[in-house]
């Protein structure tokens, strides 16, 4: 039986100077352990099972640098695990998913236990590691091909149109899942709109050339952003991405296809996965949402007019309908910076139905002191503004 020691840092924030900041605890402790194998539970996730060691395997391969059960690594080589944090410098959602980032791309070089009954951490290895794993492998080829920086398509059939204020914490993660697109055939223009923290630098800090930034020195809104973002725009479809949220995968592929079957299709949705913002542990999951079904419930009533003020999410639109309503809300006051997303779908939708994708394509991270959340209360004078203009 193989000797370990065990790993007692626990992560803490979401902030990038919270993973930095992990990281640099766990290389410090690694460095004074004399021990061949770490246990590393206590680091993978806050789950139940973490409190409770699991043995290793009797005989584990020279290969194997990391023993994981249900996709959460258990057990570290000590030389490896430290290498790996020597050289780890990524985006992530929060600290608590470094173990995860960790994780060897070679499948070989991980052995995998008898999995348990409904581990706790399911949502977050369904949805988060997807977007790990494919940006993994998108270095492994950049570095085989010599090449960090794929050429722009000249005409992409995806604009990905992201606005930012003061989003340098998040950023980072909602570009990472841009990159992790199983479609290559996208641009993703980036407008920060007068930011005042380090947000500008974050979104300069990748060399693809398929990323583009914008900024402006006053903050606007949103909406101004957009359309200026709009103007710049090359792909005959447009996709809305949030600076704190993230997409997934095959998102940009699954709701272009639908545009393409849907030649009539305005506006392409599918479901979300809805995640709450907490400062020490980042987003937790909460639930699945089809926002394509609760518009079509809105609909089906006499007024067709989105009554709760939730907007549709994702949101693919058709760059030649979006151009021929004239865009977002131009306007900079109150209602104006709250409700341009509902607006201009209500605009785009008044006498047609979105296209609806029955997969869980976004991620919408939702926390209480948001710009919408906390006006929500104003939705009904925004409807009713809306109504007599």
């Amino acid at each position: 039986m193989k000797s370990y020691a065990i790993l007692r840092t626990q992560p803490f924030g979401y902030r990038a100077s919270d993973t930095l900041a992990y990281r640099e605890q766990i290389i410090q402790e690694v460095s004074q352990i004399d021990r061949e194998w770490l246990w590393g539970g206590n680091i993978s996730f806050f789950h139940k099972s973490a409190q409770t060691f699991i043995p290793m395997p009797a005989h584990i391969p020279d290969r194997v640098v990391c023993i994981c059960m249900n996709g959460a690594p258990l057990y570290w080589r000590k030389t490896w695990l430290l290498a790996a944090l020597t050289r780890w410098n990524d985006r992530l959602p929060a600290a608590r998913f470094l173990p995860y980032d960790l994780l060897p791309a070679d499948p070989s070089l991980s052995m995998h236990l008898n999995p348990s009954q409904n581990p706790p951490f399911q949502k977050d290895l369904e949805y988060i590691l997807p977007v790990l794993s494919a940006t993994r492998m998108r270095e492994i080829t950049a570095g085989s091909t010599g090449t960090l920086s794929p050429e722009i398509p000249q005409q992409p059939v995806v604009s990905i149109l992201m606005s930012i204020h003061n989003m340098k914490d998040t950023l980072g993660w909602s570009i990472r899942s841009v990159l992790a697109q199983s479609s290559d055939n996208w641009e993703l223009l980036i407008g920060d709109d007068g930011s005042e923290d380090d947000s500008l630098e974050e979104a300069c800090a990748y060399t693809d050339s398929r990323i583009r930034v914008l900024s402006q020195s006053r903050n606007r809104g949103k909406a101004i952003m957009m359309n200026r973002l709009l103007f710049e725009a090359k792909g005959r479809y447009i996709l809305e991405l949030d600076g704190d949220d993230w997409l997934v995968p095959d998102a940009t592929a699954l709701l272009a296809e639908a545009l393409d079957k849907n030649p009539d299709g305005r506006i392409a949705t599918g479901r979300y996965g809805c995640w709450e913002r907490t400062r020490q542990l980042g987003p937790l999951w909460r639930r699945n949402v089809d926002s394509g079904k609760l518009y079509s419930a809105w609909s089906a009533s006499l007024n067709r007019t989105n009554q709760h003020g939730h907007p549709l999410v994702p949101r693919m639109y058709r760059k030649s309908s979006l151009i021929a309503i004239g865009g977002w809300w131009n306007r900079e006051d109150r209602l104006g910076r709250i409700f341009e997303d509902i607006d201009v779908t209500a605009r785009l939708l008044k006498h047609s139905s979105p296209v609806q994708v029955d997969a869980l394509l976004y991620h919408r991270v939702i926390y209480g002191s948001s710009t919408s959340q906390r006006n929500r209360s104003l939705f009904e004078a925004w409807n009713q503004q809306t109504h007599k203009s």
